[in-house]
């Protein structure tokens, strides 16, 4: 397959000058216009590794894809080779109209750089009678509804294979979506033309060439961005609106297209403004302005006096949870300071307990087990059961027994929504992390994780180990950063609780914010 005429509008000679650029850089159009800007801008990259939650997500990907290709059969492997053989090596599996092709590498300049495309799997298809093929890349992703970022990615080797081919025609592409056993759960044919992706490039050109973006931090794309630590300094040192919890992008694009970029601003709009913005709700301006108002003075500060009374949490709940099923393993419990246990789902369980790194555990048989031990914890105290956000409350929908489920739910409280009812905290969104989180909120208190066991990974990590042994039983030793960590979740959420119920007591007594540096002492004193 020589190469034939293709569109050259777009191709110039200038892709000795810059570095190459990868296909799944360019799929940051649809993330953040400013890694592309940033990208695009430097030459060397910024060496910072993605965060320890998004090394996992990419291992699960990684672990995912390799499933998938493993159960091809006759599928020709390049992807142990250097890239510049591989990529001659895929010219000539191309060529002689290899089946599969795995770790092809494909390359082409395009907007004065070179742009390089490693498809997850290019398959050859026939497209005439005489025995004619081209050859199909395909995008094989964990989650099971594509993102415009992964429809990019496969426009992009689409475009690539159709260079390599020099053909006239664009060549179609799949999304491999989800698992189903050894192969994917839904395939989703991609023909859209071509003519799309390269406007993408153009635009990406001009993002190169103007001011750089604006700050956007985003939960799901900031974790893997090796410039996040330049956009939370360029953020903190502006006051940008980007570091405010609780505005959406939309009002975020919206303010700015008002001029709106600092938080000074924010506590000085105007009600006309604030009307206008989308996704807004009768609280928005106040609550806004109010948050605003709390990082400028780094203090927080109550959203009315007097403030709304508590519930009366007397048990705290925190869920560890598969990564991709999202299948509760671990149940931590908390109730006054020092009084915690965790319920584990582990193999040929029957209810013994033992103590781990100190911390109380009961082994259960299965989830529906957990979640009956959780109600009677409850039903032993007689009072409400606090979490944090709405995954404990959707967990318990997904994996309770029914009649579990209809006499927890009544009890259950969310905490987040709760604190944020009542105050606006000095706790600002960055890259790594929402300023409404658990763990933001609770280091701003003081609260620490124990080192070796200070991230949900190293929990997960450490449970998979316990169960692959041969004895899990004899093996518990295992399990200690598992549960030293949920330990420390779930007294995190006590202690921001605690924190909480003096604030508001002590705002409703003296009509005034209290001195929130001697409550936060008194809610993380671990002896207390």
């Amino acid at each position: 397959m020589a190469v034939n005429s293709v569109d050259t509008s777009m191709l110039d000679d200038c892709t000795d000058q810059l570095p190459p650029l990868n296909a799944e850089d360019l799929a940051w159009l649809m993330r953040c216009e400013r890694r592309v800007w940033l990208d695009w801008r430097s030459v060397q990259p910024l060496e910072m590794a993605p965060t320890a939650d998004a090394r996992m997500r990419i291992a699960l990907r990684v672990a995912h894809r390799r499933r998938i290709l493993a159960s091809l059969e006759g599928a020709e492997d390049l992807s142990a080779l250097p890239w510049e053989e591989r990529i001659a090596q895929t010219r000539h599996a191309m060529q002689r109209g290899a089946a599969a092709i795995v770790g092809a590498a494909l390359e082409a300049p395009v907007g004065g750089r070179l742009l390089r495309g490693a498809p997850d799997l290019l398959l050859r298809r026939a497209v005439a009678p005489s025995g004619a093929w081209t050859y199909q890349p395909t995008a094989i992703v964990l989650h099971t509804r594509p993102a415009r970022w992964d429809r990019l990615l496969l426009d992009s080797w689409r475009w690539l294979v159709r260079y390599a081919q020099g053909g006239e025609d664009d060549p179609p592409g799949e999304l491999w979506l989800g698992a189903n056993g050894s192969g994917p759960a839904f395939v989703k044919r991609q023909t859209v033309p071509l003519a799309a992706f390269t406007t993408q490039v153009r635009r990406a050109a001009a993002i190169a060439a103007r001011d750089a973006p604006a700050i956007w931090f985003d939960n799901d794309h900031c974790p893997f961005c090796p410039w996040r630590a330049a956009c939370d300094a360029a953020a903190r040192e502006t006051h940008d609106i980007a570091l405010l919890p609780g505005l959406s992008r939309r009002q975020g694009s919206a303010l700015r297209r008002h001029g709106i970029h600092r938080m000074d601003q924010v506590v000085t709009l105007d009600a006309a403004t604030l009307a206008s913005l989308p996704d807004r709700s009768a609280a928005t301006g106040a609550r806004l302005r109010l948050q605003a108002r709390a990082l400028l003075a780094d203090q927080p500060l109550p959203a009315s006096v007097p403030l709304p009374p508590l519930p009366r949490a007397r048990l705290f709940l925190d869920i560890e949870s598969d990564p991709q099923t999202r299948e509760p393993w671990a149940f931590g419990l908390a109730g006054a300071p020092g009084d915690r246990c965790v319920i584990v789902v582990g193999p040929s369980s029957n209810g013994d307990t033992a103590r781990i790194d100190d911390v109380p555990v009961v082994w259960v048989r299965n989830v529906q087990e957990g979640w009956q031990r959780v109600l009677n914890a409850v039903h032993t105290v007689s009072g409400a059961l606090a979490h944090w956000g709405e995954a404990e409350r959707l967990m318990l929908e997904q994996s309770a027994d029914p009649q579990t489920r209809q006499d927890l739910a009544p009890f259950m409280i969310d905490a987040q929504r709760e604190l944020n009812r009542r105050v606006a905290l000095p706790v600002p969104r960055l890259s790594d992390q929402r300023g409404g989180g658990l763990k933001a909120i609770a280091r701003w208190l003081g609260w620490t994780w124990p080192s070796g066991a200070d991230h949900w990974t190293l929990a997960w990590e450490a449970y998979q180990q316990w169960r692959a042994q041969p004895s899990p039983a004899d093996a518990c030793d295992t399990l200690i950063p598992a549960m030293t960590y949920l330990a420390a979740d779930v007294e995190a959420l006590a202690a921001v609780w605690r924190w909480l119920e003096a604030f508001v007591a002590k705002v409703n007594a003296t009509g005034a914010s209290p001195d929130w540096r001697a409550d936060r002492d008194t809610a993380t004193n671990r002896e207390c």
